[in-house]
């Protein structure tokens, strides 16, 4: 069968990973138990997790020209991501994230953007072409937001069907939602977007009611949920023992959609990308958890 191609247009990081007793709170200095560098960015995590589960996966992205810009490419590469549409840039480093990742699992994430700001238009122009036979793109908003609002309209044009996860979160505009085949917001990420009063369900009403055709949003633990034209429905979380969250929505937006190009309907693309994200939280780091085709095999022999 032949694979669905794939276009990522988002960021690339270096995840600086300190490992700390809990979370700290304003004012509190605290000691690390750790430091560990990953390469990540959400735009790099989810082309790397669907590159290991056999996709067909191009990067549209930028990073510094500076050793940790050197690890993130050559990461990608050897993870099997196609490299064209990465671009070195003159003036700004790398991007890079500090994750603080708790004893029981959590974390909080302070990104500087750096090249990643620098992912304009023009760049995307440069790159049209392989939108010209993908069947899908997935972005964030890890990079400008004229940028993703001129990709969509690339990708309406050429047919390719957009998959947006929205984070971090910012306004959407009616540019970016209406028409869009998945929007992927995290429970607090809905928030944001629909601030004040209101269920989980009407919220996620109020944003399907902007235009798009499937509103997944994802629930950590308890899993997640599907808002489309047929109605509501939930799906359960793979139970497992939390070790690092910090890749969990982007191995399940990557599970996501290499269910969905090798011809899964959404509810089953739903419940493998579940796999996938109770497979990568089981582990640290964000790339370095990612499984391939051999570890979803694994695990579902085991069980």
């Amino acid at each position: 069968m032949k694979l669905a191609k794939i276009v990522v247009v988002g960021s690339i990081n270096m995840d600086v990973v300190i490992r700390v007793p809990h979370i700290p709170i304003e004012g509190e200095t605290i000691m690390a138990r750790s430091v560990q560098y990953y390469g990540g960015g959400k735009g790099a995590n989810q082309a790397i997790a669907m590159s290991r589960l056999g996709g067909d996966v191009h990067m549209i992205g930028r990073v510094g020209k500076d050793a940790h810009g050197q690890r993130l490419y050559d990461n990608l590469l050897e993870n099997g991501t196609k490299t064209a549409g990465v671009e070195w840039d003159e003036d700004q480093p790398s991007g890079t994230a500090y994750i603080y990742v708790s004893d029981r699992g959590e974390n909080n994430i302070v990104v500087f953007s750096g090249a990643n700001s620098k992912v304009d238009v023009a760049q995307i122009s440069r790159y049209e072409h392989l939108f010209d036979d993908a069947e899908y793109c997935l972005m964030q908003m890890e990079i400008p937001r004229e940028t993703i609002e001129h990709t969509v309209q690339v990708c309406k044009q050429k047919g390719v069907k957009i998959i947006l996860n929205p984070a971090p979160a910012q306004p959407l505009s009616e540019q970016i939602l209406e028409g869009l085949y998945i929007l992927i917001p995290n429970e607090s990420e809905l928030d944001l977007l629909c601030p004040g009063p209101g269920s989980l369900e009407e919220k996620s009403a109020k944003l399907y009611g902007s235009g798009v055709q499937n509103l997944i949003v994802t629930l950590g633990a308890k899993g997640s949920m599907l808002m489309n034209e047929a109605g509501v429905k939930y799906f359960p979380a793979v139970p497992v023992k939390p070790v690092d969250t910090t890749a969990a929505g982007d191995s399940f937006i990557g599970g996501l959609t290499i269910g969905l190009s090798n011809k899964m309907d959404l509810e089953a693309a739903i419940q493998y990308a579940s796999l996938v994200a109770a497979i990568t939280v089981s582990k640290m780091g964000a790339q370095a958890s990612l499984p391939d085709l051999a570890a979803v095999e694994a695990y579902l022999a085991g069980k």
